[in-house]
This record gives C-alpha cells, structure tokens and sequence, in this order.
C-alpha cells in the first residue's frame, strides 16, 4: 500500500503530525510539503500571503476565518481553494500514484477532493483521509469525496456526523504526535522550578515579551526557550538572556521535544495544538496566551475547560505563573488533566485504520 501524506509548513504543526504517521507507516510513506515552492509557486505564494495577514493585520485573518466558518461561505471558500490547487495535486498524483493519500491540512483535502469528484469514473482510485490539526471544527474541512476523517475529541466527531454524508469515516483518534511521547518519564528538579517557552516552529508568541516577564518572578526558575526555526529571535533571545536574572537557555529549532517536556514543571506557549497534544501525553500544565486569531482561541478553551490549561488573556503572565506556583495542588491537579487529555498512540490509531481499509 502506498501512502502520500500531503502536509503544509504553515506553522509546524502539519508537518510533525504527518511525520508521526510516515514513522509508523515506514517506507511505504511519503510526506510532501504541499505549500512548498517546488510542489507549486502559487501555493507558496498563498503560504506567505497567510503568514503576512497573521503578523501585519491578525483581526482581519480572525474575521476571514470566522466567515468562512459559515455553511454558504465555506462552501465558496472550499470551491476556490480546492480550484486553484488542484493542478499541483494531479502532478502529485501522476508522480507517485498512491493508494492513499492522507491530508494534514484542509488546502491539498480540497484539491485532493476536487480531483475525486472530477474523476469519479476514473480507473484510477485513491482511498483519502483527512487528519483534522486543531481541537475545533471548521467548515474548511468538510468534504463529501473524504472517506475518513481523524479528530482529536468525540465532540468533534459528533459534530461532524451532522455535516458527513453516509458512508464516511469519523474517529475520534486524537491528534497524531510522535511515538516518543507514549512513554514520558518526568524529570524532576526540586531545586527550581524549570519553566519552558515554546512558540512553535516559526516562533511566534511574544517569546522575547514572556522572557522578560518571567524575569520578574522572584522564586529560583530555571527557563528554557525554544525559538524554532526563527533564527533572528534566537539571536535576540541570547543577548536579552544577559539581561535575566534566572539561568536561560535558549535553543533553536529542536527533536528532542520529549526530553524537553519531561524535564518541564510548566509550558508557557501560544495555544497550537500540537505542542498543547504534545504537553498532554507529558503531563505538562500549561499556560496559554498569544493564540493566532481562528482556531488557537478555540484550542485554549478546550484546555482550559477541561483543567489542563490557564489562558493569560489580558493578565500579566508573571503574574499568572505566581498564582499557580503559590498552589502546588492545584499545579498537581493541572498535571492529572493534562494526562487524561491525552492520547499518545493517536499515530498508530490512524495508522491502523487506514490499512484495515480494502
């Protein structure tokens, strides 16, 4: 069986999620940036246009994603996203010939969708499945030509069964991560609380602002900093690093995220859901702040409401991370929420599932 796995570097989190499923499915398995410039210039032009309207004009990426959360514009939303990249998906097709192809974002689904439907008398036959990233639904994704869909909650499933139609697939699986995070063994320090920053892979987040915030905090704190593949912000990072009265260590774009978490007391990070399964399956409590507008703020509200998270919203985040380092049983609790919500073997799930497929 062969596999495509068509992700998108808008953030890291596409990518680690369809990393998680090549490892389990091994050499059977490709993964292919879909917003790349070698696969399509346009899409990559379409990938910076994203990144742009979140750093220069957020509000108005928030009201285009709400809008497009609505049936009569998503639809149109859907028409028009899955036209204009539906060429780069027919070369992919003709390139690898997969049996499956498997889609970590919503933009290579909707070509991936068009060309089924365009091609529904065609010999050639894939089976298509559709890996949602977030811990909330959008219209984006609802396609009738998907067999499967893979969510991260049961609400989430439920929600889609009213949109699906008969014959498509809906787990609630959870949101793939990789293997090393079913077995996490805590690392404790009892001489400082370690506190680690995360911005994702393009380091967003305020990173530089939540440093200098921490400073603040009196009690001994040990700070490790990621910046990702930002390698300006990690060059600022170490020269602000002079300035903190706590030890800091500030790394760039790392693999041993695991090991990183074990090693954490708490995660101060926007709310991607990446990082917050990752933190899960760690039973690492979470503070929460500097969502991008759409689909973060719905993600910290998921781990807020079920205790696994405490978002900053307009609060100081020294101010947060005192409160909750004054209460170690509630920092306990924090953790125990953060393991329930978690679903580690989430990859080999879908991995499963996909093969019990004819």
């Amino acid at each position: 069986m062969k596999i495509l796995i068509l992700s998108a570097s808008i953030g890291s989190g596409h990518t680690k999620a369809a990393e998680a499923l090549q490892k389990i499915f091994g050499d059977n398995a490709q993964v292919v940036d879909f917003m790349s410039k070698e696969i399509s210039s346009l899409n990559w032009l379409m990938k910076k246009i994203y990144l742009a309207a979140l750093k220069f004009i957020p509000d108005l990426y928030d009201r285009i994603y709400k809008f497009a959360d609505g049936r009569r514009a998503g639809v149109t939303t859907r028409f028009f996203s899955s036209a204009l990249m539906y060429l780069p998906f027919a070369r992919l097709l003709n390139k690898f010939q997969p049996d499956a192809v498997i889609c970590t974002h919503p933009f290579p689904e909707a070509a991936a969708s068009l060309w089924k439907f365009l091609h529904a008398k065609s010999q050639r036959k894939f089976f298509l499945a559709a890996v949602l990233t977030d811990y909330s639904l959008h219209e984006i994704w609802i396609f009738g030509e998907v067999d499967a869909y893979f969510v991260a909650t049961e609400n989430m499933r439920r929600e889609l069964l009213t949109h699906c139609r008969a014959g498509q697939k809906i787990f609630a699986t959870g949101i793939p991560i990789a293997q090393e995070f079913s077995n996490v063994e805590k690392i404790s320090d009892s001489t400082r609380t370690n506190i680690l920053i995360m911005g994702g892979g393009l380091g967003l987040g305020s990173i530089e602002e939540t440093l200098s915030e921490l400073d603040k905090i009196r009690r001994p704190l040990k700070i490790t900093v990621v910046a990702g593949q930002n390698e300006k912000l990690s060059s600022r990072l170490k020269k602000l690093r002079e300035k903190i009265s706590h030890p800091v260590e500030v790394l760039g774009f790392v693999s041993d995220v695991p090991k990183l978490m074990a090693a954490a007391d708490l995660l101060v990070t926007k709310p991607g859901a990446l990082t917050m399964t990752e933190a899960f399956a760690a039973g690492v409590p979470l503070i929460l702040h500097a969502p991008i507008p759409g689909p973060e703020f719905l993600n910290a509200k998921y781990a807020v409401e079920h205790g696994a998270a405490i978002s900053v919203g307009e609060r100081k985040i020294s101010a947060v991370v005192e409160e909750l380092l004054a209460e170690p049983a509630r920092l306990d609790e924090m953790k125990l929420c953060a393991k329930k919500l978690s679903k580690p073997f989430a990859a080999a799930e879908i991995v499963r599932q996909i093969e019990s497929f004819p």
